[in-house]
C-alpha cells in the first residue's frame, strides 16, 4: 500500500516573498489605522461620510483577511495561491497610489 505524496517543500525564495508580503500587509493595516482620523475628520470614531467609513473598513478588513486566508492556503500546499493572496492588498495600494498621482 502506498501513501499519498506530501506536498513539495516550498523554496526559500517563496518563503521570503510570503514573509515580506505579510510585513507589507501589517504595514498597510498600521497605516490605515494611523490615518483613520484624517478620513473621518476626528479621532473619536466613524463619524465621517458613509462612503469613507465603508471604504476604510473594507480596506482594513481585506488587508487583514487576505493574508490570513493566504496562510491557510499555504498550509494546504497551495503556495502560489497563497503568494497571490498575501500580495494582493499591497499591490492594490500601489496601483491605487499610481492612479491618483
Amino acid at each position: 500500500m502506498t501513501t499519498p505524496d506530501q506536498a513539495a517543500a516550498a523554496p526559500l525564495a517563496l518563503k521570503l516573498a510570503i514573509s515580506l508580503g505579510l510585513l507589507a500587509n501589517a504595514g498597510l493595516a498600521i497605516l490605515l489605522i494611523a490615518i483613520s482620523g484624517f478620513v473621518f475628520g476626528a479621532q473619536e470614531g466613524a463619524n465621517g461620510e458613509a462612503s469613507a467609513v465603508a471604504g476604510w473598513g473594507s480596506t482594513l478588513a481585506i488587508s487583514v483577511l487576505a493574508p490570513a486566508l493566504g496562510l491557510m492556503m499555504w498550509r494546504r500546499g497551495r503556495h502560489q495561491l497563497a503568494l497571490a493572496m498575501v500580495w494582493l492588498p499591497p499591490l492594490a495600494l500601489l496601483v491605487g497610489a499610481l492612479v491618483v498621482l
